[in-house]
């Protein structure tokens, strides 16, 4: 037996099938074949990623051991009684492993992680009405001293919380895969997964939603949770949460009222101002304000073929780089929370990690980890240095 041998009998035992090896890895099937049957080897990165992929070594797949599958497998791939797709396991074994990695990381570099094991608030039994959805919304925003205004940046408001954010690849396909995930780590704390198959308005709403369930779900009965299309009254009252915590009732009507619209919503143009304003995609607008009473049924699907973009840069928006395309940073260094990518930066500073190590640690690139240490300028990014010598030359750094 060699190494293609350890690779088919590794990715059986996880349960995986060629797709999803190939779906985690961002590779095709064709080249999981490949590997598999001999005809091509994997270079140094491609095999520890796939080490990371079956929790094993690569002595193990070398010598055609393969791997055997965790215990603790069962337990991730069922989530409140949900049984995770087979597409979407090698993701949720990712975000398992990446805590993991958290945590020894943060050990290596001595500092105490102080996740958020316990909510503050309290908890929801059951689905809940759309008004305990929308106070609870209302609280958390008055903990975060945010009103009722826009949310700029929803993973450091997680972070603040002491909740952590993660993404991996479950699938493209929400009718066949999950969109994200609730799991308290021992050490991290709370902690949440969210799907980067998923378009980029969707998965700011996934963390809304699985910030409900850490939030008002969580319990020493509670320690994971898969959300999927099935709708339990947990994920019913998640989808109220995340509706009015991105976007509060309040603060659509005084908006609405603002800018004399209403008292529904009669032009799409109307959906591009709230949109802007809350700093939403176009969808999770209208959906909101269809889920809201603020807009009919009927006028929801009219305004569902409007083009967004276009009728937003009619208006006067400017349009951002991310509502040209879906293919941003979040299968690099994009997936990791903030806080873990100060403490690699620093680890690797201090000397406590080679470059290679930290490269092998995270699967991102030797490259993308000298950028990340070095402060490089990536090609093609903002210009800071110009911008401080324009506020030099006019005086107003002066």
């Amino acid at each position: 037996m060699g190494l293609e041998a350890g690779l088919t009998r590794a990715r059986e035992r996880m349960g995986y099938r060629q797709d999803d090896a190939a779906a985690a890895l961002g590779v095709t099937r064709a080249m999981i074949s490949y590997w598999e049957n001999g005809r091509r080897e994997p270079n140094d990165p491609q095999l520890a990623a796939l080490t990371r992929l079956y929790r094993t070594n690569a002595a193990d797949l070398l010598s055609g051991e393969g791997s055997k599958k965790p215990d603790e497998a069962e337990m991730l791939f069922r989530g409140g009684g949900t049984d995770a797709p087979p597409g979407a396991r090698p993701g949720i074994q990712d975000f398992r492993d990446f805590l993991d990695r958290y945590e020894r990381l943060a050990d290596l570099v001595g500092v105490e992680l102080r996740g958020m094991h316990e909510s503050p608030f309290l908890t929801i039994e059951g689905e809940g009405t759309r008004e305990d959805a929308r106070r609870k919304a209302e609280e958390v925003r008055a903990h975060l001293r945010i009103g009722l205004g826009p949310i700029t940046d929803i993973d450091a408001l997680c972070a603040l919380l002491g909740v952590t954010v993660y993404r991996s690849s479950l699938g493209s396909d929400l009718s066949e895969t999950i969109s994200g995930g609730f799991f308290t780590h021992p050490a991290i704390g709370f902690s949440l997964l969210v799907n980067v198959g998923m378009t980029l308005g969707r998965r700011r709403f996934t963390i809304a939603h699985e910030l409900a369930h850490a939030l008002f779900h969580s319990g020493p009965k509670t320690r994971f949770l898969l959300s999927g299309v099935a709708k339990s009254p947990q994920e019913r009252f998640a989808d109220r949460f995340a509706g009015e915590f991105l976007m509060p009732t309040e603060g659509i009507r005084r908006i609405m009222e603002d800018h004399s619209i209403g008292p529904r919503i009669a032009e799409p143009a109307d959906v591009i101002h709230l949109q802007r304003y809350f700093n939403v995609s176009y969808a999770t607008a209208l959906v909101r304000l269809q889920q809201g009473g603020f807009l009919t049924q009927q006028d929801y699907r009219s305004f569902r073929s409007v083009q967004p973009v276009g009728l937003a840069r009619a208006l006067g928006y400017e349009i951002a780089e991310r509502e040209h395309s879906q293919d941003l940073d979040e299968l690099g260094a994009g997936r990791f929370p903030g806080r873990f990518l100060r403490l690699l930066r620093r680890a690797v500073r201090e000397d406590r990690i080679s470059v290679p190590t930290a490269a092998e640690m995270t699967g991102l690139s030797i490259d993308e980890i000298e950028h990340l240490v070095t402060d490089r300028p990536f090609p093609g990014s903002y210009d800071h240095d110009r911008e401080i010598k324009e506020y030099e030359i006019t005086g107003v750094a002066s």
